[in-house]
């Protein structure tokens, strides 16, 4: 395989095998506890709810063929307030999509309705942004301003019409004292369109949007207030609120009931036609129109100044059940000061429904009919910072990707680096075994031609002389059979020589076991001798410089036998098993005192080489009984 191939194999194995990435790229470290954390963090936030179509859908712009047209709606809250924060709702249509929400904007606050100075809240008009149905929530941080102007810079494209360019909102809230004050305040939308009963610039603080009721749900059987069933719509049921004693009374806000068993009833029992009272001052009167049913949204109404004791609400046109009509609320809420002072108070109607879900208890307990209603600037902060967090973990998604391919690049860099580290080691192990060889060639050279001048040169130079001898002595039968025991010697240890150089790097010890035998055969002569060896063609190898110096350690012995041993039997075994090496060779001969040898006798030369194949040698001889050497050696 070729080495960028081997990196690329390498690189994708680890991917496949969930190897993780961080310790080729710190970052994903940071990013991986960025994203748990966020995670965290989203377990502990309300989750998104279910959205709400309506029919007042919200504040819808006029059209424009420029997408960077400037396009705003502004807010009168009547006086300057310390402001807490300014909440923006997108607009909604059809299937829960986000409609005409501009691409950049700003949210600016300001004493002055021409907005000559203003403080702006925020700016979001250097980048575009993507917005879900999820609200902005902007802290105001007690800027004091009477107005808030909402300015779209970037427009978006009218659906089916890539040439026209909108905006739009859903609701816009500000929060200032713990409530809403932008409730049904008056509103300033120059260039806008109003198309009843979708569109109107009114419709954007009218506290109908898109997110529904703030609460968290649960599993209790509490639905609410609920009328006696009437044959008719016209027909009038009051029910009334009485807090027990006068209060200040900042808001008043009706909570719309959808009990479980009437899961697509939106609004259940929400009247067509009522009035609110207080003390019997009329609050509000919506008894010659049709009011437009909430939905799944709470019906708020700004009561500034207010002080009172007791809520009437009045229906003189009933909600349509199923043949039948009827009034009923979730909850009913007074707010002073931020607080729902309406918890403690009683409640009477001019008739009920009375069961367990329905009763005049479960009006004021603080629940809607499917969870504990919860304070609304807090859970819109909450939805607002799922948002951020939501979109934060889309675009850490994003870098993680990024950052993995980073590693992944590191890595098949790194692959390829070790890959040329790899093939540099082995081109250089490479030619330090080519070095080596030549080196070791050049070793055994000089190893065979001390042999040549040992062995051979010492023959040729002993018979050289004795035929100086024998031309001078006049009977020359002696010299001539020496000299032709020692041509015999010299040719023997020539074809010792020439098979070491002929078998090769690392021969078979059964090509040893013939080369001795051979041998034996030249050095033996005249005394009976028997070589034992393994039998079959055993495959084991060893190094050619083991061969050297085993084949001339039997030389040596073999040459003190013939010279000095006087032996008629000469036993000879050789074995081998498991990286043992053992040579036997024992006569039957004169035997020698071994401690009174000298090294004239070859027994130096005998453990000279034991030495070298880092083996042992021992050598057991007796006068008169003949003797034994035994060479054991590892196999290299």
């Amino acid at each position: 395989m070729k080495p960028w191939l081997l990196s690329l194999a390498l690189v994708t194995t680890a991917a496949q095998a969930g190897v993780p990435w961080a310790w080729l790229n710190s970052k994903l470290t940071r990013l991986d506890y960025e994203h748990q954390w966020l995670h965290a963090e989203l377990n502990q936030l309300p989750p998104m709810p279910v959205p709400q179509p309506h029919e007042h859908a919200g504040f819808h712009s006029g059209i424009t063929a420029q997408p960077d047209a400037v396009r705003w709606i502004q807010i009168d809250l009547g006086v300057e307030r310390a402001l807490d924060a300014v909440v923006v709702i997108p607009a909604m249509l059809g299937a829960a999509e986000v409609h005409g929400f501009p691409r950049r904007f700003r949210i600016d606050a300001s004493n002055d309705p021409l907005f000559a100075e203003s403080t702006t809240l925020l700016d979001q008009t250097v980048g575009d942004v993507a917005m879900p149905l999820a609200p902005w929530f902007v802290p105001a941080l007690n800027v004091k301003a009477r107005h808030v102007r909402f300015t779209a810079t970037k427009l978006v494209p009218k659906p089916r019409l890539a040439n026209q360019f909108i905006f739009c909102l859903g609701e816009l809230l500000v929060f200032s004292g713990g409530r809403n004050v932008a409730l049904h305040a008056p509103v300033l939308a120059p260039k806008s369109v109003e198309t009843l009963p979708t569109w109107s610039p009114r419709h954007v603080v009218d506290g109908c949007h898109a997110l529904g009721l703030p609460l968290r749900a649960d599993a209790v059987n509490g639905n609410g207030w609920h009328s006696a069933i009437f044959t008719r719509a016209d027909s009038t049921s009051w029910l009334r609120v009485d807090l027990g004693s006068v209060r200040d009374i900042d808001e008043i806000r009706l909570i719309p009931a959808h009990p479980r068993d009437y899961p697509d009833r939106f609004g259940f029992g929400f009247p067509q036609r009522f009035k609110i009272e207080a003390d019997g001052k009329i609050i509000f009167d919506s008894t010659t129109a049709d009011f437009t049913n909430p939905g799944d949204t709470p019906v708020a109404f700004s009561t500034p100044g207010l002080r009172a004791r007791s809520i009437q609400i009045t229906a003189t046109r009933l909600w349509e059940r199923s043949g039948d009509f009827v009034f009923a609320l979730a909850e009913l809420q007074a707010f002073a000061n931020g607080q729902n002072i309406a918890r403690e108070a009683t409640v009477t109607s001019s008739d009920s429904t009375i069961t367990a879900a329905w009763n005049h208890a479960n009006l004021l307990e603080g629940r809607a009919s499917a969870g504990v209603l919860l304070d609304e600037a807090r859970w819109l902060a909450d939805l607002s910072k799922r948002r951020e967090f939501e979109g934060r973990l889309a675009f850490l998604d994003i870098e993680t990707n990024l950052a993995v391919r980073k590693a992944q690049e590191r890595a098949v860099y790194l692959a390829l680096a070790l890959t040329a580290i790899g093939i540099g080691a082995t081109l250089a192990f490479l030619l330090h075994l080519r070095r080596s060889r030549r080196l070791e060639m050049e070793a055994l050279r000089q190893r065979i031609s001390r042999d040549l001048h040992d062995e051979i040169g010492s023959h040729l130079g002993s018979i050289r002389l004795m035929s100086e001898l024998a031309l001078r002595e006049d009977g020359a039968s002696e010299s001539l059979e020496e000299i032709h025991r020692l041509a015999g010697e010299a040719a023997d240890s020539m074809r010792g020589i020439i098979w070491l150089v002929r078998e090769g790097d690392a021969p078979k010890l059964t090509s040893l076991v013939e080369a001795m035998r051979q041998s034996a055969a030249a050095l033996l002569k005249g005394i009976d001798w028997h070589l034992n060896t393994p039998s079959g063609d055993d495959p084991t190898t060893a190094s050619l410089e083991f061969h050297r110096q085993v084949f001339l350690f039997f030389r040596e012995a073999a040459h003190n036998i013939t010279r000095h041993a006087q032996a008629t039997r000469v036993m000879i075994e050789i074995t081998w098993q498991a990286k043992r090496f053992t040579l036997r060779i024992e006569d039957n001969g004169c035997g020698f005192d071994a401690d009174a040898v000298t090294a004239g006798n070859g027994l130096a030369n005998l453990r000279h080489r034991a030495e070298v194949l880092d083996g042992t040698l021992h050598i057991t001889s007796v006068p008169g009984k003949g003797t034994r050497i035994t060479l054991e050696a590892t196999l290299p």
